[in-house]
């Protein structure tokens, strides 16, 4: 038996005056809410400190201060970050979904119908509202700022670009199909270049006469949007068409009661119905050619938020906080420097049952100490910091064999050459004798 949930809060980004939020993802997590009848929900506007993937997110909520019933309410605990966690969340602790799970087929149904609305009107959606410049300037833009004024400038362009990030996937491939922001960009270049009278923007070739699209040349980008508008509305009339084949009665999946899926079809149609856009490609289809997806987005749009039901807190009363921070003490800082082995150790209940370390626990504890002193060691010596020369004893060894060697060469050479000096003058003098032209000993005297 699922139990009662605890006082609940969704964080949404602004709406209108018709809806909650005119982000999909955050009336769907509201209408999650909406529809699991939970006895007290809130809104909470996220603050900027907030990344835009943590919205929409599903918190229990706590009174500001004890006794006081004026206080500001604030955020205790997350629940759920995305809205498949929400929903998932309310379906084990509400009656979401509890007629729709009773049966296997219908649960099937509903399963399918909900991937192709993620799949592929979501993206449709979402293109209307960010890809086309002037739906996103006049229509998006402001209802995502309207609910705090403290919101940084660029979160709407942050957003912005994670749709953009998305639509431009190579499987989607919807960004800029139907408007450009290029173009946008370039034409109000050009509209600052003639007010202000730059040289560039007087150009006298532009002057002469031209026939056909050069006579105007936004005409070609005109022609070029309204195919890729009629495209985008021949792959929404697609979805659609397989959509009502699934409302033969007032709800999806044959259901009595509104569940899950019901929630999210309306998440993607009420921002198109309930707001009015420049560029009305898909809420003008809708009205047209599919009255009875029109029928239900009313239908369920009375539901939650008729004057019959319960009134739910479209204003944020509820204050998301950052996390708490406070600055470390003396006491504290100096117990976390000292070393446990210098803590004397007090016999306790909690040490008594304390039990040892898992192996794999103690084992990852030493990998993890030895990894952190050798790793600085590689690294200082991989890096070069540290250079280590190695002197080999055995080289100088043979370098000192080397030199006597050569010495001894250099010595005996000398020998060699003063021998031969002294037997070449005694042929001399042999010569010389034996011709009788000089005494020997006088020719030796003489050389010497």
């Amino acid at each position: 038996m699922p139990t009662a949930p605890p006082p609940l809060a969704v964080s949404a980004w602004g709406g209108t005056a018709a809806l909650p939020s005119l982000d999909p993802a955050s009336l769907y997590a509201i209408a999650l809410v909406q529809l699991a009848d939970v006895p007290e929900a809130h809104t909470a506007a996220p603050s900027s400190w907030f990344h835009t993937d943590a919205v929409p997110s599903l918190y229990t909520i706590q009174s500001g201060g004890a006794g006081d019933e004026k206080a500001p309410q604030q955020v205790a605990d997350t629940l759920a970050s995305t809205p498949v966690e929400i929903r998932t969340y309310l379906r084990e602790h509400t009656s979401l979904d509890r007629e729709l799970l009773r049966d296997a087929q219908s649960a099937a149904q509903a399963q399918a119908i909900h991937a192709l609305l993620d799949d592929v009107l979501s993206d449709l959606v979402l293109h209307t509202m960010f890809s086309l410049p002037p739906n996103f300037q006049k229509v998006t833009c402001p209802a995502i700022v309207r609910t705090r004024s403290r919101w940084p400038s660029s979160l709407p362009r942050r957003l912005r670009a994670a749709v953009q990030a998305r639509l431009e996937s190579p499987h989607i491939r919807l960004w800029g199909a139907g408007g450009s922001w290029e173009r946008e960009e370039m034409l109000e270049a050009q509209r600052w270049n003639m007010s202000a009278g730059l040289p560039q923007a007087r150009d006298p070739v532009s002057h002469l006469p031209r026939t056909g699209f050069a006579a105007n040349p936004s005409l070609a980008s005109d022609v070029r949007e309204q195919w890729e508008r009629s495209r985008l509305a021949s792959r929404a009339r697609g979805v659609c068409h397989a959509v009502c084949v699934y409302l033969d009665q007032d709800y999806i999946a044959h259901t009595s009661t509104p569940s899950s899926v019901d929630a999210r079809l309306y998440s993607l149609l009420a921002p198109l119905l309930y707001a009015t856009w420049p560029i009305d490609v898909l809420p003008a289809l809708l009205r047209e050619e599919f009255p009875s997806l029109v029928a239900h987005t009313e239908r369920m749009h009375a539901l939650l938020w008729g004057k019959e039901q319960r009134t739910w807190a479209f204003r944020s009363d509820v204050d998301i906080q950052p996390p708490a921070w406070t600055w470390p003490t003396w006491s504290s800082l100096r117990e976390s420097l000292t070393p446990s082995w210098l803590t004397r150790s007090t016999p306790s209940s909690e040490a008594t049952d304390a039990k040892p370390l898992a192996p794999t626990l103690r084992y990852g504890r030493w990998l993890w100490l030895a990894t952190a002193l050798i790793g600085p060691i590689v690294y200082v010596l991989a890096s070069g910091l540290v250079v280590i020369e190695y002197e080999d004893m055995d080289e100088d060894d043979d370098e000192e064999i080397d030199d006597e060697e050569i010495d001894d060469e250099e010595i005996e050479e000398e020998e060699i050459k003063e021998e031969e000096d002294i037997d070449d003058d005694e042929e001399m003098a042999d010569i010389a004798e034996e011709l009788g032209t000089v005494d020997p000993e006088e020719f030796l005297d003489d050389e010497e």
